[in-house]
């Protein structure tokens, strides 16, 4: 079961016990059974056999159309690690609250396009002073309980305030489980301090996903 604020998903492999559930549910609410599953929170849901296909499609284009980047042409993706951008660069943007909504929605993105984080993560550092450069992407059988883990840094990559930013992925099996791109806190004084802390949060992070993998 998942439940935010009064949307509920159920899953399960006994229809029984679901509808058990939801007849259990509308004795104590008024609700509306809306079905099986197939749009939820900007995140459609596609049914192939036993397996679920999850894709932001229509969130994305609403997003460019609501940026007015609908017929924009695509650029490369993911972004390049030296594309810095300072916040003296552009001219500022004429509407910093619509930059702020933009950046947010790609942050959530990044649920299934784990490419665009660094992109997002960059540009979410200019909200305050609301740039108009790059605001969108236009993106667009192994060990199968195996877990393996990407990490990498930059260094002194924002020009305004030297932070670095660290990033990982974790893979279990061929399907990736967990990703993170964010500025460090606390300026590095050399590119392998910035790589042991992108290193530290790496490890903490497979840390939980092995206890989580123990206890499953």
């Amino acid at each position: 079961m998942l439940v935010y604020v009064d949307d509920i998903i159920l899953i399960g492999n006994n229809s029984h016990a679901i509808n058990k559930v939801v007849q259990s549910l509308s004795q104590s609410f008024a609700i509306q059974d809306m079905g099986h599953l197939s749009y939820f929170l900007g995140i459609e849901v596609t049914h192939q056999g036993h397996d679920m296909v999850l894709s932001q499609r229509k969130y994305i284009l609403e997003l460019l159309q609501r940026a007015g980047l609908y017929n924009a042409k695509p650029v490369s993706s993911p972004r390049t690690s030296n594309a810095n951008v300072a916040l003296g660069d552009n001219a500022t943007f004429d509407n910093p609250v619509k930059y702020r909504q933009v950046v947010g929605a790609l942050q959530y993105v990044t649920l299934s396009h784990s490419d665009i984080t660094f992109a997002g993560t960059a540009d979410y550092g200019l909200c305050l002073k609301h740039d108009s450069s790059t605001i969108l992407d236009a993106y667009t059988d192994s060990t199968y309980n195996s877990l393996t883990c990407f990490s990498d840094a930059d260094w002194a990559g924002c020009p305004d305030y030297r932070r670095s930013t660290g990033g990982y992925a974790i893979y279990l099996g061929s399907n990736l489980v967990s990703f993170s791109t964010r500025k460090q806190k606390t300026v590095s004084r050399s590119s392998i301090e910035s790589e042991y802390k992108a290193l530290a949060d790496t490890v903490v992070e497979l840390t939980w996903l092995e206890t989580l993998l123990r206890e499953l």
